[in-house]
């Protein structure tokens, strides 16, 4: 078998086997984080196609920044750009865009998610979902709450059983003083005739170990988990649990389906690592003038950076965001320590099989910013040296023959 067939085999279809498991009957999926990962283990990015033009160019085709997109039924590209929807055919051809800023029918306000069904666009802009058919004409537009309550909706998903949103109550702080806690984000059905949300399917805090100092500011400890959902055709939903070793799967009734757990050993949080982590966060606060004012002036680096190291974790969590395609395919990110934002090392992602096979390696570049898996391809958005971004078409390779 040819190794592009075989890529095409174990990304585009959906596995049946049962994968290993536990004396519980949990799944497993190893991680490698702790062993070393042989070449054969390793898997590529090869880009077969960039989409948008820098400065000067043609101004139908520049993208500002690039919030979501998603594959429409002939394969064209949907991009969400800032206030407008851009189309572009599988070859990266400009076809079509509307929107613009505004509260009106039709227009967007800080616009945040966009999914594409067979027929329909849904894209979200905090308190509203505005659905359009596959031209950009308005088809309705629902409120997920009011400007002093309800709910704020970021990200959507299009599922056989419906559509799908990420919600969280909006917080209204009336009298000054410390912020409020953060809500939890919430994933719920909803209507697109009337705006109704379904029960919760499942919800989580992004960042659950998130410090609040005495002064009110919250500030992430080291080595702070980072939780994020996502969803499969089938309208599973992928959540990290615990330290992050395993994925709890929950069903559209919001019932715990199954556990697709990581194999690995766990990291110990050592001095050394937490003396890293102190001098690249200094060296943040000294990247520029605006960052070293930012930081003295909430004496970040005498009272802020000493709490942050006191409440580590003692050990690294292991799972940061998670992608799925279609038929349950997973790429998972890695957290280590060349997650910090003053780092310019690739990222390390998993390939996982629906099953939870481990496939692979990835190193993605720190510019990159995988969005949707899609069959053996990677969509997502690349930001050059001139901060100009634009969308970007990778292919996996490297995966062994059989």
């Amino acid at each position: 078998m040819k190794k592009r067939a075989l890529v095409a085999v174990l990304l585009g279809a959906a596995c049946t086997g049962a994968g290993p498991s536990d004396s519980g009957g949990n799944e497993l999926a190893p991680n490698w984080i702790a062993e070393p990962v042989g070449s054969e283990q390793r898997l590529s990015l090869v880009e077969e196609l960039r989409i948008g033009r820098a400065m000067g160019g043609d101004e139908a085709e520049l993208l500002y920044v690039v919030r979501d997109l998603d594959i429409g039924p002939g394969g064209e590209i949907y991009v969400l750009d800032i206030n407008e929807v851009k189309v572009f055919s599988p070859a990266g051809e400009f076809l079509r865009s509307w929107g613009q800023r505004g509260e009106g029918p039709g227009d967007f306000d800080g616009t945040l998610g966009l999914a594409v069904a067979r027929d329909t666009v849904a894209v979200t802009d905090g308190e509203r979902v505005q659905f359009f058919d596959l031209g950009g004409r308005l088809l309705s537009s629902v409120w997920t709450g009011g400007r002093a309550a309800g709910y704020l909706a970021s990200k959507a998903h299009s599922t056989d059983l419906g559509w799908v949103v990420e919600v969280r109550r909006r917080v209204v702080q009336l009298e000054p003083g410390p912020a409020p806690p953060t809500p939890p984000a919430e994933i719920r059905y909803l209507d697109p005739g009337t705006g109704a949300l379904g029960e919760p399917v499942a919800s989580y805090l992004e960042q659950p170990d998130v410090l609040q100092l005495a002064s009110g500011q919250p500030f992430s400890r080291a080595f702070n988990r980072i939780i994020g959902h996502a969803v499969d055709r089938q309208g599973d939903v992928y959540l990290p649990r615990g330290l992050d070793y395993e994925l709890s799967v929950y069903g559209a009734d919001g019932g715990l389906s199954r556990i697709v757990r990581m194999e690995v050993e766990p990291v110990p949080v050592t001095d050394a690592m937490l003396e890293e982590v102190r001098r690249d966060l200094i060296a943040l606060c000294q990247r520029n003038d605006f960052r070293r004012r930012r930081c003295e002036r909430v004496r970040y680096v005498d009272e802020i950076l000493p709490e942050v190291l006191a409440h580590a974790h003692p050990r690294v969590p292991v799972v940061g965001h998670i992608l799925v395609a279609p038929d349950g395919h997973l790429l998972v990110s890695r957290r280590d320590l060349r997650e910090l934002s003053a780092s310019d090392e690739p990222r390390p992602f998993d390939l996982l099989s629906p099953e939870g096979r481990f496939l692979g390696r990835i190193e993605i570049p720190v510019n990159l910013r995988p969005i949707i898996v899609r069959g053996e391809y990677i969509f997502g958005s690349w930001t050059d040296e001139f901060g100009v971004s634009y969308v970007v078409k990778h292919r996996v390779d490297g995966l062994p023959d059989v």
